[in-house]
């Protein structure tokens, strides 16, 4: 899967580096990893590929809602569930879900996202 992912970065003119922490990091290590990145002002975002163990609101709320790119932190989905998605960042599968109704011709005025 990463090959797959540099080679369109790549194609799309995107740098991507994958940090690979040991896979017996604990939360707390996983943790300050992600406070670096988010204070790393050449990161525009972070996707998290973390075992399901590990997957936390604790982990998932160190990342800094800007850089988001799976638009998982409460915030970005405390957003989107509200209805606020032009002030969050929505995550891809969600904002194709959206894209597919709307095409299929299905209203979504007035709408909440859940």
């Amino acid at each position: 899967m990463q090959e797959i992912n540099q080679n369109l970065a790549e194609e799309a003119g995107l740098n991507i580096t994958h940090i690979c922490l040991p896979p017996d990091s604990s939360e707390a290590e996983i943790i300050d990893e992600i406070l670096k990145i988010n204070e790393d002002t050449r990161v525009h975002g972070l996707a998290l590929q973390i075992s399901e163990n590990l997957f936390s609101n604790k982990v998932l709320n160190a990342l800094k809602p800007e850089k988001d790119v799976d638009g998982v932190t409460d915030i970005n989905l405390g957003k989107l569930v509200r209805g606020d998605a032009h002030e969050c960042f929505v995550s891809p599968v969600a904002k194709a879900v959206i894209e597919l109704l709307e095409k299929s011709g299905v209203n979504l005025d007035g709408k909440k996202i859940l």
